[in-house]
């Protein structure tokens, strides 16, 4: 008798597993609705206000400018939409309340090259492109990043001299760190950062002209007003951080003020450096609006608790404290772009 062939009997067999799996599959697909219903129910007071009084990015900032002197727009690393804001808000800035300098999240050791590029009657923009941290190179938006300098360049040629808008690079020097640094020493860097910029303001503008009007371009991090962060690094003692937002606005009050960019960046991928990834509220509110646009945070966003996207990678975490904030705890402004665009 020839031996029974069991795979004949496999169909049954993947008939139950499949079964099974659907059910799986059935209960998990729930779960996702009922989780994108509450999400998109904490934000339809958001949604409704971008809709109804939402203005275009750099008009918020240019707002926001004028009732202070002192405007922290966040970045989004590898994204090119908020680059692009920051350059139309340099302009938006300029020819409303006035702009004396832009601050950006580039090392300090770049100033004579930016302050070369700035004073050359032509313009050689390979004189930055040949600077690979002036540029954020490493985060692949080279171009977009360069049309800031660019856009200060065609401020400074309409208004003349006496109005020119100086660039001021901030960062402290050996950021981002190269690969293989010592986990321990990439924390205490990251932590003394922001120190390190209110101190390169204070010396290039602020103790000069104490009523300066700045923008100042840093990772959403940084630009956080309120609360701090708890560090940590390969499963090292964690480090307590400051956010650049917050010693402003201990220092000027409602002088300075912030304005959040959510352009959902990406949150699957590893990282090994702290870099501001959005806030919760985005894509909920990708399936109700069209387009960018922004506004005031109001109590709209008192819905949503803890909103800023932390980072949790390998040997990485950062943690936004204390627990429970909402987002008119640590900005003043928000903009939705979609897709980073």
């Amino acid at each position: 008798m020839a031996p029974k062939k069991h795979w004949l009997r496999q169909p049954l067999s993947w008939q139950r597993g499949g079964a099974v799996a659907l059910v799986v599959l059935v209960i998990v697909a729930a779960a996702a609705l009922v989780l994108d219903a509450g999400e998109t129910g904490e934000v339809a007071a958001v949604a409704d206000r971008l809709e109804r009084q939402g203005r275009e990015p750099a008009e918020l900032v240019a707002e926001t400018g004028r009732a202070a002197r002192i405007v922290l727009l966040s970045d989004v690393h590898g994204l090119a939409g908020p680059k692009r804001v920051a350059a139309a808000a340099i302009r938006d800035l300029a020819e409303g309340p006035g702009l004396d300098a832009v601050v950006l999240e580039v090392p300090s050791s770049e100033q004579p090259w930016i302050d070369a590029y700035l004073a050359r009657r032509e313009e050689d923009a390979s004189a930055l492109l040949a600077r690979p941290t002036a540029v954020h190179e490493a985060e692949g938006q080279a171009r977009a990043y360069l049309e800031i300098y660019r856009e200060v360049r065609r401020v400074n040629a309409e208004v003349g001299a006496a109005r020119r808008i100086r660039v001021i690079a901030a960062d402290v020097d050996d950021w981002p760190p190269p690969e293989g640094a010592a986990p321990q020493d990439v924390a205490t860097r990251y932590a003394s950062r922001a120190e390190h910029m209110l101190t390169r303001m204070d010396e290039e503008i602020l103790s000069i002209m104490p009523e300066a009007r700045l923008l100042v371009f840093v990772d959403g991090y940084m630009a956080l007003r309120g609360g701090f962060g708890e560090l940590r690094l390969a499963g090292g003692a964690s480090r307590r951080v400051t956010w650049l937002g917050d010693l402003l606005r201990q220092r000027s009050g409602p002088d300075a003020r912030t304005v959040l960019i959510d352009a959902g960046g990406t949150t699957g991928t590893v990282e090994r450096l702290p870099r501001y990834r959005g806030t919760r509220l985005h894509r909920p509110l990708g399936r109700e609006l069209d387009g960018p646009a922004g506004t005031r945070v109001t109590d709209a966003f008192e819905a949503v608790a803890d909103p800023v996207l932390e980072l949790s990678s390998p040997g990485l975490r950062l943690e936004i404290l204390p627990v429970g904030y909402t987002l008119d705890d640590v900005a003043d402004g928000y903009i939705y772009l979609e897709g980073g665009r």
